[in-house]
């Protein structure tokens, strides 16, 4: 028994590293940056109106032009 709770003491750390790892990947990966983008923008719609979207969207557009 002893040796098991060894075995599980000594994998726990890097077992939930790889767990963070993994989980940083899937939700910082590029191909997610645009649908996070937009659902940032679209929350300011729903707080107070559709053009300020817009308005935030033109921004971020021409910043990331520079």
């Amino acid at each position: 028994m002893e040796d098991w709770v060894g075995i599980y003491k000594g994998l726990r750390l890097p077992i939930l590293g790889v767990a963070l790892m993994i989980i940083t990947w899937l939700v910082y990966r590029r191909k997610n940056k645009k649908m996070h983008e937009d659902i940032r923008f679209d929350m300011l719609d729903d707080d107070i109106d559709g053009n300020i979207s817009e308005q935030a969207r033109a921004r971020m557009n021409s910043r990331s032009l520079k």
